[in-house]
């Protein structure tokens, strides 16, 4: 019985190993499988293909990066008509200030009013004008101020023009006037030309800057005087001319000095008008006054007892008034040859008959406000 036990046990051994036997021939033959024949569950990693666009060894296109475009903001150009009116405007509000050494304004001793190489505002003008013009007068305020724009030369650019009104020149309350012309140049403002206005000189401005003026030097003596400022703010005299109606006056002049003299022995006495012409020769100097820079000659006229003028048509060829110029040693020229030279001039200097028949300017009052410390309230 005892032996059947041990059989027994014996038995269940060898049947344990063998059952193991089984299992552990199972799973290496599993262990081969896996290199050849994956079950269905396990995860397998497959390269990518990678197709060349081009051939094999050439670089990959790469798509450039797009930067996005940003638009500058253009401010727009101004015109040169758009600067000069901004100038201009600036200046009447005491914001920018003006040159002189272009054009100098003087005194009656021919002294400068201002200094060269200096700019001033509006106040500082001024100041500067009133110190000067009523210095002798009750008067110490200007009474108004007004502007106007002129177009010199009729090229579309305008030229500030300012007056101002009650300055006192010949006496108190005359309504006399003292005018600046001011023109935007080379980025700043300039004065191109002045002139007055009084009880013995009437002056005028057309609206394309042509210039005429006429008064009375005494009770036989007369100037008429004109000009024109062109596009590029030239003043440029076109001819002056001084009549004396009275050739006694002229004793006393250097150039005309014997005309009288040898009239007298002729038995002439006063009815010979005779004028001085000048022709400013330096148009294009600013400011050019000196005596050296004009050419001045000299032509007369005779009148009879009414003053009518000589029908005498060889007056200036076969006359005694011819031989009293010659012995005077006085050179002249006819009327006729005046108006030529005249014509001339006017040509040259651009002062055709479009811009002689220009408009009257159109004048607008500026707030005394801001210079109430010169202007009448």
């Amino acid at each position: 019985m005892k032996k059947n036990k041990t059989v027994i046990i014996i038995l269940i051994i060898t049947l344990l190993l063998m059952m193991g036997g089984c299992k552990k021939s199972e799973s290496v033959n599993n262990l081969k499988d896996l290199t050849t024949s994956p079950s269905p569950t396990s995860v397998i990693t497959v390269a990518p293909t990678i197709t060349p666009t081009t051939e094999p060894s050439a670089t990959p296109t790469i798509a450039p990066t797009t930067v996005p475009t940003v638009t500058p903001i253009i401010k727009p150009t101004l015109t040169p008509e758009e600067l000069s009116m901004e100038a201009y405007e600036k200046f009447m509000k005491n914001e920018t200030k003006v040159s002189f050494d272009r054009f100098m304004p003087k005194d009656y001793t021919e002294e400068a009013l201002f200094k060269k190489e200096n700019e001033y505002t509006l106040s500082e003008v001024l100041d500067i004008i009133t110190a000067y013009y009523f210095e002798n007068s009750t008067n110490k305020k200007i009474e108004y101020i007004d502007h106007s724009y002129i177009d010199c030369g009729k090229d579309g650019v305008n030229e500030l023009v300012l007056r101002f009104n009650g300055m006192d020149i010949y006496d108190k309350d005359d309504d006399s006037t003292l005018v600046y012309i001011i023109k935007y140049i080379d980025e700043k403002l300039s004065l191109c030309y002045y002139y007055e206005t009084w009880a013995r000189s009437n002056s005028t401005m057309n609206e394309y800057g042509y210039y005429q003026s006429g008064g009375s030097n005494g009770a036989s003596n007369n100037t008429v005087e004109y000009g024109i400022i062109d596009k590029a703010g030239n003043w440029k005299l076109i001819v002056a001319i001084e009549s004396e109606l009275d050739i006694n006056q002229l004793a006393w002049s250097d150039e005309l000095g014997q005309i009288p003299k040898v009239a007298e022995t002729k038995g002439i006495s006063g009815e010979i008008e005779v004028d001085t012409i000048c022709f400013d020769k330096n148009e294009n100097t600013p400011n050019s006054d000196e005596v050296s820079n004009k050419e001045c000659l000299y032509t007369f006229y005779v009148y009879d007892d009414d003053w009518e003028p000589s029908e005498n048509t060889n007056l200036y060829t076969n006359s005694i008034y011819k031989d009293i110029f010659e012995e005077a040693l006085v050179p002249f020229i006819t009327p006729d040859e005046v108006s030529n030279m005249i014509s001339d001039k006017e040509e040259k200097v651009g002062a055709t008959a479009e811009i002689k028949e220009g408009t009257e300017m159109t004048w607008k009052t500026l707030s005394e406000n801001m210079f109430s410390e010169y202007v009448v309230n």
